[in-house]
Order: structure tokens, then C-alpha cells, then sequence
């Protein structure tokens, strides 16, 4: 079997270096995210709240939530690429078959090609990975997540992780493209090998319908359970659909060209209708390059529009969370007895205090890795704070309880997540060691003030220092003129001094060195995806050899056979953005429905428009000059 895999290898090396390309660009995104996603770890895995415990966690957490989009996409694009290439030799497959090999002899071949070239692809692309996460360093740095002077710990097991990860990937996507022609009794193999394959089975038909089903329950779980976590469930409803569309492919291609194909036909153009019939004739093939496209259109735009409406929600409820006439301080911590001498001025009607200070809650029972730790940063209230300078939309129990020992309020997605509610215990982790709080009171507006809320007494009492202290500054003249004195007078005394508008846009304006490492990472695998998207139109292309040839000697003319190339490939993009918008769709509005309620859909316009012009114009730039390249060979072969 080695014998005949090695020779399969050779004979197909086009095919196999457009699947090791696949591979080794996917180990190349899992290995920089396992390296990122290990240094987390191993850097927080310190003292619990020592800044460089703190930095871990939030690296840690950056990568646990790249890695699971990032894995799901990987997945997606070389089972697809393997399945493609593989696809394309049903026929010497078929003819094994008719020669006497068994089926577990023909998955035994798929197997060991799969290891040929995964062996040697994967590890290869781990090592640009490698260094990629290295030269990460300075980004990573200057967002705070590490120390100067040290770098991404790096070694051996994220690249076993994404030979772990891709091999079975591999393995899996050969044996379901050969699945059809081993099913059937030798000769039938044979004689179906050169046809495009019947419709959708059964099982997969119902495995589609099942992950549609999924999906639109992700996108719409907002409806149930809103808040941040409903709205994490309406993003990955995305890639739901899009796998959805993987399965149901052909027959979504196909329902898509019935329509298009009309239009088509309506023209007496010998390209136009040779496209419109090659589009319905080759449904599985167009489906493989489709899906690919499609998933450069929703993995960006979900990816932005769940950002942008994240800030906004986050702005609108720290706005509507801080009702004070003027806001005093918002970054260093106050002098002392700065809140004494300002309540103390003439025109002041009330004052509050808010600072914060970092700690860790335990979110789960058990502790893998240290997982089971959250940390967060808990903001310190006073208990008495007037509702007219502070209001955190308490939906049950009360705020003025936080005055008692070893108490908190948590926000309502605080609550989801950790399954404490009002007269609950939660494990906390600080300065002077872990205790059991209880939970006096649960809040709606957790984006705008963070998940959880103590006494000022609770943080004394717990040596919790307070970074960052603001002072809420209700006035007495209820108009612009004399909250403008008073803001004067205070900023005499030497004190920063802003509007609670200005504070609110300040303090929800992302930190420009952690944005530019998660754009970095967004962009990382939006390149990832068109590249595999155009591997995958230069692997069908270079495969349609037999194709053009049958057609330039049945009476088509090169110009012609170019002229329907460019005419497949913008209808292949064309289906691929509407594909791409449909499944992206449900989640976008699952998501603005979870964070900002019934309004407008928040939707990042530039990306749409970005994205647009890429799946557009992919297939036209991948497809175009191959199929040229395939044309020449082929006309020249017969002339």
C-alpha cells in the first residue's frame, strides 16, 4: 500500500501541493495561537494578582477567544481543500477498485497520502508560526500582556497540537470524498467516476438541516438569555451556517444557479450558455470553492460588527449608568481628601466615589490549568451612592448592602456565568487571600461598570488598593452656567476635571496596542481563509484539463472556453457573497438584539464593503490565469 500511496503522491503532486499548502498555512494560525494561548498560562500561572498574572490572564483570554473561531475556520478550510483535491480522482480510485483492491485498501492508500504530506507539511508550517509569534513580541509588549525584556514562551507543544488538530482533519476530508465511489460495486465506480456525483444523501441532507437549525438558534438565543453571553452564542451561529452551507452545498449551488440560470439562457452567447450549463453540471465542484469564499464574508464581518456593537452597548451603559453633572478625576488616583474638599464647596449637591481594584472569582468547579480563575476588576462603590449620581439598574436586591462584611454585586451576565444570584456564595481571590462572598444584589448594566461591584469597606477590609478613583459631582443649579462655575472652581483646586459625557467616551475608547494586536490576529486569519478560498479555485481550475480539451474538440474556440471561465468565476463569487451574507446575517442581528435591544442592526460597513470586494474578485484573479494556463495546454495538445 505504501508502494502504491507514494506513487499516487508523485503522479498528483499538483493536487498534493495545493492540500500541503492548506496544512501548512493552518499550522502556521494554530501554531501562533498556541503559542500565544501557552505564554498566557505559563505567565499567569504566578502569584494570583501580581501584574504579571494579571497581564497572563488577559493574554490568556485574548487567545482562548481567537482559538476557538480560528479552529473552527481551520477545520472548515482544509477539509474542504482535501476533500476538493481528492475529489478529483474518483476515477483512479474507481479503477483500484475494478482491479481488486478492497475499500479498506483504497482508505488505506487516502490514508497514507494524507500522512505523506501531512507529516511533512504540518510541521514545516509551524515553524513560520514560530516565528511569527516571536516577532509578535513588541505588539504583545506594548498592549501590557508582557514584560519588557521577555518574549512568547515558545516550544513544542502548539505545533503537536496543530499536528493533532490537522491530521485527522485530513484524514477525515480524503475518506468522505472517496465515500461515494467506495459505497458503490466496482464497475459502477467505474462507469460514475467521470460524472459529476447524485444528489445529497440522506444523512447529509439531515446533518445540514440539523446545523441550519442550530445556527438560527444560536443567532436568536439573545431572545432568551441577553446580555454578553447570548450575544457570544449569536456570533458563533456564523460558522454554524457556514458549515450548514458545507453540507448542503450542491444543492444550495444548485438552487442558486436554477435561478441564476435564466438569466443566462436569456442570452444567445455560445460562453454564457456553456457557463449556466457547467454551473448546474457541476454543482459538488462550484459548492467546494463556494463554501471557502463564503467563509471570508462572515468570518470578518461577524468579527467586526459583534466589536462595534460591543462598544457601543458598553458606551450606552456606562452613559446611562453615570448621571453625574460633572465627572473629577477618571485616570491617576485622587490626592487624599479630594472627595472631602470638594463635597465640601459651595454649590455641591452630593458626591459619589468609583474606583477599582483587580481580583479573581472562581467561574467553575474544577480547576484545569488554572482555569477555573477569572480574573477581573472589581469596582468599589460606596453603599450609599444616590441613585442621581450613580445607577446600575439593580434588578434584584439592593446596592446598600454592600456596607455588610464580604459582600457583592454581580451583573447579570456575571450571574449567568458563574450561577450566583442573590443569597449565593462566590469564591473570591485578593490581596490578604480567598473568601466567600455573598451576593446582595444583581445588576443589568455590567459592560458599562464591569461584572461585579463591593463596598468600600469590603476593600479596605481586604487590603484591596484602588486604582484609578473618580469622583461623581452632582451640582445644585441645575443649569449649564452654574455647572460650568462649579467644574472652574474645582479645576482651581488643581484637579482633573471633564463632562460625563467626555469621561464616558474616554473610558470606553478600546487601548490602541491591545486593538492593534486583535486586528493583527483578525487579519492573520482573514488572510488564512482567502488564501485557502484561492488554493482551492486553482486546485478545481487546474483540474478541468479533461474538460477543456472535450470541449475545444467538440467545436469550442480558447477565446470561448476563457471568455466562460470569467463568466464561472464571477458567478462563483457572486454566490459566494450571498452566501456568505445570508449566514452572516442572523448572527449580526442576534447580536445587536443581545446588546443594544430592538434597534438597528450594527453592522461595520467598511468590512462589508472590504470583504465584498474580495470574494468579487478572488475567483476572477485565482481562476482567470489558471484557466488560461489549463486552456493553452489543453487546445494546444489537440492542435
Amino acid at each position: 500500500m505504501w508502494t502504491l500511496a507514494k506513487a499516487g503522491a508523485r503522479a498528483h503532486r499538483g493536487g498534493l501541493a495545493g492540500t500541503a499548502l492548506a496544512l501548512g498555512l493552518a499550522a502556521t494560525l494554530l501554531t501562533i495561537t498556541g503559542v500565544l494561548l501557552e505564554t498566557g498560562l505559563r505567565v499567569g500561572s504566578g502569584s494570583p494578582l501580581s501584574p504579571q498574572a494579571l497581564a497572563g490572564a488577559q493574554l490568556t483570554a485574548l487567545a482562548s477567544s481567537f482559538a476557538g473561531t480560528a479552529l473552527v475556520v481551520v477545520l472548515i478550510v482544509v477539509a474542504t481543500t482535501v476533500s476538493l483535491a481528492l475529489r478529483q480522482r474518483r476515477q483512479e480510485f474507481a479503477l483500484l477498485r475494478a482491479v481488486g483492491a478492497t475499500r479498506a485498501q483504497v482508505r488505506g492508500i487516502i490514508a497514507k497520502e494524507a500522512l505523506q504530506v501531512g507529516l511533512v507539511a504540518v510541521p514545516l508550517g509551524a515553524l513560520p508560526g514560530l516565528a511569527l509569534a516571536r516577532a509578535l513580541t513588541p505588539v504583545l509588549v506594548n498592549a501590557g500582556l508582557l514584560e519588557p525584556g521577555t518574549g512568547p514562551v515558545l516550544s513544542p507543544l502548539p505545533v503537536l497540537g496543530a499536528v493533532a488538530a490537522l491530521l485527522p482533519t485530513a484524514l477525515a476530508g480524503g475518506w468522505l470524498a472517496a465515500r461515494e465511489t467506495l459505497r458503490q460495486s466496482p464497475t459502477a465506480a467505474v462507469r460514475d467516476s467521470a460524472a459529476e456525483e447524485g444528489p445529497l444523501g440522506t444523512r447529509r441532507r439531515v446533518a445540514a438541516a440539523g446545523t441550519a437549525v442550530l445556527g438560527l438558534a444560536a443567532a436568536f438565543t439573545p431572545l432568551v438569555v441577553p446580555g454578553v453571553i447570548g450575544s457570544a452564542a449569536a456570533a458563533s451561529s456564523a460558522l454554524l451556517l457556514v458549515g450548514a452551507a458545507a453540507l448542503a452545498g450542491p444543492a444550495l449551488v444548485g438552487w442558486s444557479v436554477d435561478r441564476l440560470t435564466p438569466l443566462l439562457r436569456s442570452h444567445s452567447h455560445p460562453p454564457t450558455q456553456l457557463a449556466a450549463h457547467n454551473l448546474r453540471g457541476f454543482s459538488r465542484r462550484l459548492a467546494a470553492v463556494v463554501v471557502p469564499l463564503a467563509l471570508v464574508m462572515s468570518t470578518g464581518v461577524i468579527q467586526t460588527s459583534t466589536d462595534a456593537a460591543l462598544a457601543r452597548a458598553t458606551q450606552q451603559q456606562l452613559d446611562a449608568s453615570l448621571r453625574a453633572d460633572i465627572v473629577v478625576g477618571g485616570g491617576s488616583p485622587l490626592p487624599t481628601g479630594s472627595a472631602n474638599r470638594v463635597a465640601a464647596m459651595p454649590g455641591v449637591r452630593e458626591t459619589t466615589s468609583l474606583s477599582s481594584t483587580p481580583a479573581q472569582v472562581r467561574i467553575d468547579d474544577e480547576d484545569l490549568a488554572g482555569l477555573a480563575w477569572e480574573t477581573v476588576g472589581l469596582r468599589v462603590v460606596s453603599p450609599d451612592a444616590p441613585a442621581s449620581l450613580l445607577d446600575p439598574a439593580v434588578s434584584s436586591g439592593s446596592l446598600s448592602q454592600l456596607s455588610g462584611p464580604d459582600t457583592i454585586a454581580v451583573s447579570s451576565d456575571a450571574a449567568l456565568e458563574t450561577g450566583a444570584f442573590v443569597g449565593d456564595s462566590l469564591e473570591m481571590r485578593l490581596p490578604d487571600g480567598q473568601h466567600s462572598f455573598t451576593v446582595v444584589a444583581v445588576f443589568d448594566r455590567g459592560l458599562g461598570l464591569g461584572p461585579y461591584l463591593i463596598g468600600d469597606s469590603t476593600a479596605r477590609d481586604h487590603e484591596a488598593q484602588a486604582l484609578g478613583t473618580t469622583l461623581l459631582v452632582g451640582g445644585t443649579s441645575g443649569d449649564a452656567a452654574g455647572t460650568a462655575r462649579l467644574a472652574a472652581a474645582i479645576d482651581a483646586l488643581g484637579l482633573p476635571v471633564t463632562t460625563t459625557e467626555d469621561y464616558v467616551g474616554s473610558s470606553t475608547t478600546p487601548d490602541m496596542a491591545e486593538q492593534r494586536l486583535e486586528t493583527l490576529l483578525l487579519l492573520m486569519l482573514l488572510a488564512f481563509v482567502t488564501l485557502g478560498a484561492a488554493n482551492a479555485l486553482v486546485l478545481t481550475t487546474l483540474g478541468r484539463r479533461r474538460e477543456f480539451a472535450l470541449l475545444h474538440r467538440t467545436g469550442a474556440t480558447r477565446r470561448q472556453l476563457v471568455s466562460t471561465t470569467v463568466l464561472e468565476s464571477f458567478a462563483t463569487g457572486a454566490a459566494a457573497w450571498v452566501i456568505g451574507a445570508v449566514t452572516v446575517l442572523p448572527g449580526i442581528l442576534g447580536v445587536s438584539l443581545g446588546l443594544l435591544g430592538a434597534t438597528l442592526p450594527v453592522v461595520d460597513l467598511a468590512t462589508v464593503a472590504a470583504l465584498s470586494c474580495v470574494v468579487i474578485a478572488l475567483p476572477l484573479l485565482a481562476s482567470v490565469p489558471a484557466g488560461v494556463r489549463v486552456i493553452r495546454g489543453a487546445t494546444r495538445t489537440l492542435a
